[in-house]
């Protein structure tokens, strides 16, 4: 076996932040639709929108499960490979942990650790008393996360806000390295 030498200047893993940014927007968008899919006027035709009511049920949990790991996996690695003093960082906060008694902050970085490990996962769904007349009869996700497991024999759960989560990890997605951030930045922000 010969080994080659990688020639980048990043010696990782290749990895398409666009793309990850996308499955956030994906993420946003499927909390978002959760909720105007199930209360969509038919105009009087019932059977008009008789089966997309349904789509959620069918693909709403795998597909944000899908994009939590995958988003959680890449922001770990870019974390793991920035040079800065984990205590100097700003904790980019997106929940609560709740471990020992005790509730703390949720950090980006840790809230990808809680992703990863969880052994249950559970949705804020809305309930019958909460809805409008709107709503209908289907229920819809609000963008929360309740993320259940066991860290050195400790439970633990974390309350995860999907939404900050999607804004801080959109946010450390905008670039790999100082070059594509100023290539970012000048595309996106600059003009």
């Amino acid at each position: 076996m010969s080994e080659e030498d990688n020639p980048h200047f990043l010696k990782g893993h290749a990895l398409d932040l666009k793309q990850i940014r996308l499955d956030l927007y994906r993420l946003a968008c499927y909390f978002e639709a959760s909720h105007h899919l199930v209360g969509r006027e038919t105009n009087g035709n019932a059977s008009e929108d008789e089966y997309i009511p349904d789509l959620p049920k069918e693909f709403f949990k795998d597909e944000v499960s899908r994009v939590l790991l995958q988003s959680a996996i890449v922001l770990r690695i870019l974390d793991d490979e920035s040079e800065a003093d984990r205590d100097e960082r700003n904790p980019f906060i997106c929940g609560t942990l709740e471990l020992d008694g005790g509730s703390e902050p949720l950090g980006l970085r840790e809230a990808c650790n809680k992703i990863l490990h969880a052994r249950r996962m559970n949705y804020d769904k809305c309930s019958s008393e909460q809805r409008t007349p709107r709503d209908g009869r289907h229920d819809w996700y609000r963008p929360y996360l309740y993320l259940y497991g066991v860290q050195a024999r400790k439970h633990w759960r974390a309350a995860l806000d999907v939404r900050a989560f999607i804004n801080h990890g959109a946010r450390l997605l905008r670039a790999r390295t100082l070059s594509e951030f100023i290539e970012w930045n000048e595309k996106y922000d600059g003009a």
